[in-house]
């Protein structure tokens, strides 16, 4: 039997965190306890790195790409219309890892795209992956630019169809954190280092009170699984989260709006 975590036992400790996350994130109001979102900062870091190993090993990049736009699209059609459906003034329902997940796969595809490009001297595939960045750089801009004033309707519009790279879950320094994970896929000290500057500077570097108030940091707990992944895929279950994610969110906001 081989040592260590796969994939499918990574993704359970993941799932299982996030709906501890999520459980508080409903009924934050009502008294639900700091640990629960507390442990729910590792899940995060861990879908990313999975994401990067998934990206790696995938024959069908555009099948995973489309699967998380599709997932995106859905949860913004969640999240838009359950409310209206079922009105909770203490819920606000703006969970999409998916963008997140998505951008960070489209930095991956930059990223091989502009490496191979150079070192196999074809103008091609660098110019795609320049073009790509230029392209995702200069749309992310102009959703910043515009997101409020007279255009702020355009711009969620916008959004709602295709992710930002300053308007995801998480925040930007997410996606860089997944394409650190892809460039250093097999230097596991790089991407623990990643994981802990991004955990530092989403922080902000400041005090303990601050440490204590944001607890973002907390993220670079999620080390501690990754580091045990053997690198072996496990049980599939192919599209198991791309339909529990919203799954459990409706369900559980249902709950806390309802009981």
């Amino acid at each position: 039997m081989t040592k260590g975590l796969n994939a499918f036992q990574l993704k359970m400790i993941g799932i299982t965190l996030m709906v501890l996350d999520h459980i508080h994130q409903m009924w934050m109001l009502e008294g639900a306890p700091n640990w629960l979102t507390m442990v729910g900062r590792v899940v995060a870091p861990i879908f990313l790195f999975l994401s990067a190993e998934g990206f790696h090993y995938t024959r069908n990049r555009w099948g995973y790409f489309k699967n998380l736009l599709f997932g995106y699209w859905l949860m913004n059609i969640i999240s838009f219309g359950l409310p209206r459906l079922v009105p909770n003034n203490d819920v606000v329902l703006m969970n999409n890892i998916f963008g997140t997940l998505l951008i960070g796969i489209i930095l991956m595809w930059i990223y091989d795209l502009i490496s191979e490009g150079i070192k196999e001297k074809q103008k091609n595939k660098l110019f795609k992956g320049i073009g790509i960045l230029v392209g995702l750089l200069a749309y992310s801009i102009i959703i910043l630019m515009f997101m409020g004033g007279n255009n702020a309707i355009v711009t969620l519009v916008a959004i709602s169809i295709f992710p930002s790279l300053f308007a995801i879950e998480g925040g930007f320094l997410m996606a860089i954190l997944a394409l650190m994970f892809y460039i250093f896929r097999e230097k596991r000290l790089w991407q623990f280092i990643s994981l802990a500057a991004v955990a530092l500077i989403s922080t902000g570097f400041s005090t303990t009170d601050l440490f204590l108030v944001n607890i973002q940091w907390m993220m670079i707990f999620a080390w501690i699984p990754i580091y045990f992944y053997n690198g072996t895929e496990g049980k599939k279950m192919k599209y198991f989260f791309y339909l529990f994610y919203p799954a459990h969110l409706v369900i559980l906001y249902l709950l806390a709006t309802l009981i």
